[in-house]
C-alpha cells in the first residue's frame, strides 16, 4: 500500500485494489507443463540410449535447460501478474505496472463519460471481463486490461463514484 499512498493527492481515498483475473497466468502454466512434460521425456529416453554415460549426459543437460526456461518464463509471467495493479480512488483509476522502473497510467473519473462491461462466454463463467469506457469522444478498455475480476462490480463502483462527484458538483 505504501507505492499507492505515495500517488494519492490530500485526502483521496481508495474504493479498490485488484489484478486481473488469475486466468491470465493460465496460458503461461499451460505453456510450462508442457514444456517440462516433453523435456522430461526426452530426457528418459535419452538416459536409455545404449550409449556412453558422458555422451547420453549432454542431451538429459539440454532438455533440464529447456524446462529450467520454461520455468523461468512462467515464472516472469506471475511477477508481472503480481506487479500490474489496478487502484480505484474517489478521483480517479489508476494502474501501477513494472518492478524497479514503476509506470503509473491514470485516467480521472471526470473524464469518464460512459461506462460498460464485456464479457467472453468464459468470463461469464469465471466472473471475469472488461471494462469499456468512453472518455474524450474515444472509447476502449481501461487501461487495456481484458480480464478484470467481477467487472460489473467494478462498473457499479466507477458508476457509483460518478454520480459521488456530480452530486458534490451541484
Amino acid at each position: 500500500m505504501a507505492k499507492i499512498d505515495r500517488l494519492l493527492a490530500p485526502g483521496e481515498h481508495v474504493h479498490l485494489v485488484s489484478r486481473e483475473h488469475g486466468v491470465v497466468l493460465l496460458g503461461p502454466f499451460v505453456r510450462a507443463a508442457a514444456v517440462v512434460a516433453l523435456a522430461a521425456v526426452g530426457a528418459i529416453l535419452a538416459a536409455g540410449l545404449d550409449l556412453p554415460a558422458a555422451v547420453r549426459l549432454i542431451p538429459v543437460l539440454v532438455a533440464a535447460l529447456v524446462a529450467a526456461r520454461a520455468l523461468l518464463g512462467l515464472v516472469r509471467a506471475v511477477a508481472r501478474w503480481q506487479r500490474r495493479v489496478l487502484v480505484v480512488t474517489d478521483r480517479r483509476v489508476v494502474l501501477l505496472a513494472g518492478g524497479l522502473g514503476r509506470r503509473a497510467a491514470t485516467v480521472p473519473l471526470s473524464a469518464i463519460s460512459d461506462v460498460e462491461i464485456v464479457c467472453p462466454t468464459a468470463g461469464r463463467m469465471l466472473h471475469y471481463g472488461g471494462v469499456v469506457v468512453r472518455s474524450g469522444g474515444g472509447s476502449g478498455l481501461l487501461f487495456g486490461l481484458r480480464r478484470l475480476p467481477d467487472p460489473d462490480l467494478l462498473l457499479g463502483l466507477l458508476l457509483g463514484l460518478a454520480e459521488d462527484r456530480a452530486a458534490v458538483a451541484v
